[in-house]
């Protein structure tokens, strides 16, 4: 899930920061979106944004279903689009609706950007002295090494090879594991996925430390983005932002980027050719970003969504049990059992898989696709986007729409997109999953992010029963108040005892990888 991930993520804070400027409400045109009035003139909607977060949005939608309505603040709209005509019309007016003055605007507060580097990310950013500039060009080579392909599959052979590490560490004891199912899956997740974008000098491998200093960071952002003496009020987020920085700058200094990903090398290059070399390391704080926040707490709810659901887990196996084969090879004892999962075959062969995550992506997205009005917009003849104001296009209210996903959309079915992939494409609506984002911020990772997640899931199961440590399982709430997610971590962590399924206890696991194994079909807006 990748660079569009803070784009879509930010309404609350970005509407904050947009109206301390004034101190006047806004007039209304009767062509804008209704109004949706606020029970304290001018701050009402700025004190739920602060305190419900993104959910501030969804939670409006329910209560007014509307296909757009406006909230008006002190000198400054947010319009919010939830009508997915409306949503593709919005995305259609990529050049008056855009993406890139937030961006500019973030760049210097999440990332702690100077002035060098953000008039560097901001030169020509909208492309509009010519096809050049380091957004435009580091954006285009990054959905380049990223599509399905040679360089995908190298990421991803590299991402999984490294998890095995860690599924192979839960299976050393006898009598099971206990583990806090969330910490353990952000500590895996975060070294085999950056394993597979650094490659072998990966920082995160050789500085284990650095996995919290990220996940410092990730904690404080909505105060950094705030802007309001964040070296107090998001202390540890403010050094965890300098170290970062120095590790990541202390591997494009060593070279690392030669032996890393095609991604690394193109956004490497891209900061060599426009100038931007000695801030790589900040830069690179973004990337990290796309590649962790969303893919983490995604696997998580998966194996949740799954082992809470002894069905979906027993037609899970026996679907998976169809592309795992088996082996004898020998060992400096003798010989041993080996059973492997090919990658390649999960796509073509394991639709149950493939639908479970899109369903658990479904119900566990609550992002927000951010576009500013840089002029005044009139979207599918209906309504009037006037300049100088937002665009928040949530994505959940979308997801829940039983004119799409029928009438039980607000529930998990594992099987829920075998049955919608049997629709003449012509009936799928274009922007109705919007877990990826879409238009001109489609995320970039989405393809590796399928892959990652749908094999790691694949070699779970097969290997491991478990179960929580007290009483059964319970679907935990999600934490509400992120702004850099688009699929929220739990709110709370569930205790796990992870054990070797008994058919599989002298059984030695591990993935083949012969053909394509990056290539997923997915519904995206």
């Amino acid at each position: 899930m990748g660079t569009g991930t803070i784009a879509t993520s930010v309404a609350a804070v970005v509407v904050l920061i947009a109206t301390v400027n004034y101190i006047l409400g806004p007039t209304y045109d009767p062509k804008e979106p209704p109004v949706i009035h606020q029970r304290i003139p001018f701050l009402g909607h700025i004190i739920g944004l602060l305190q419900y977060g993104l959910r501030y949005f969804e939670l409006l939608s329910t209560k007014h279903p509307l296909p757009a309505f406006t909230l008006q603040t002190l000198g400054t709209k947010t319009y919010v689009v939830n009508s997915p005509d409306l949503i593709q019309a919005v995305q259609k007016n990529a050049k008056t609706l855009t993406f890139h003055p937030f961006v500019s605007f973030m760049s210097p507060r999440i990332f702690g950007c100077d002035e060098k580097a953000s008039a560097i990310i901001s030169d020509n950013i909208d492309g509009e002295r010519g096809n050049w500039g380091l957004l435009p060009d580091v954006t285009r080579d990054m959905h380049n090494a990223l599509v399905p392909g040679e360089s995908l599959d190298w990421m991803t052979r590299k991402m999984l090879t490294k998890l095995m590490e860690y599924l192979d560490a839960l299976a050393v004891n006898e009598n099971g594991t206990e583990i806090c199912l969330y910490k353990w899956t952000r500590t895996a997740f975060t070294v085999s996925s950056t394993e597979a974008a650094y490659g072998p000098k990966n920082p995160f491998n050789h500085q284990p430390e650095l996995e919290a200093t990220f996940w410092d960071f990730e904690s404080d952002v909505t105060m950094l983005l705030l802007g309001i003496a964040p070296s107090i009020t998001a202390r540890k987020g403010y050094q965890a932002r300098i170290r970062f920085a120095k590790a990541l700058d202390k591997y494009f200094e060593e070279g690392g980027p030669e032996t890393g990903s095609e991604l690394i090398k193109a956004r490497w290059e891209g900061h060599c050719k426009y100038g931007a070399a000695e801030y790589s390391g900040v830069f690179e704080l973004g990337n990290l970003v796309g590649l962790l926040v969303n893919a983490t707490p995604t696997f998580f709810w998966m194996l949740v969504h799954i082992y809470s659901r002894p069905d979906v887990l027993s037609e899970l196996r026996t679907e998976i049990s169809g592309v795992t084969e088996e082996a004898t090879e020998s060992t400096p004892t003798g010989f041993r059992l080996t059973r492997s999962v090919d990658v390649s075959k999960l796509k073509e062969h394991c639709p149950l898989l493939h639908s479970t995550y899109q369903e658990t992506l479904r119900l566990q997205t609550h992002n927000s696709s951010s576009r500013w009005v840089s002029k005044d917009t009139v979207i599918a003849d209906q309504y009037l986007l006037k300049a100088g104001n937002i665009v928040q296009m949530p994505g959940y209210p979308v997801h829940t729409m039983p004119s799409i996903y029928g009438a039980d959309a607000d529930t998990f079915k594992a099987n829920r997109f075998i049955k919608l992939a049997t629709k003449e494409k012509s009936k799928q609506h274009p922007v109705s999953f919007r877990s990826f984002g879409g238009g001109a911020t489609l995320c970039p990772g989405r393809h590796f992010a399928t892959a990652e997640l749908c094999a790691a899931t694949a070699m779970f199961v097969m290997q491991f029963e478990m179960e929580p440590v007290k009483g059964p399982w319970k679907i935990p709430d999600w934490e509400h108040g992120k702004i850099i997610s688009a699929i929220p971590p739990p709110a709370k962590d569930i205790k796990v005892r992870v054990s070797k399924r008994q058919a599989t206890e002298e059984v030695a696991w591990k993935f083949e990888f012969e053909g394509n194994v990056s290539r997923f079909e997915m519904w995206s807006g």
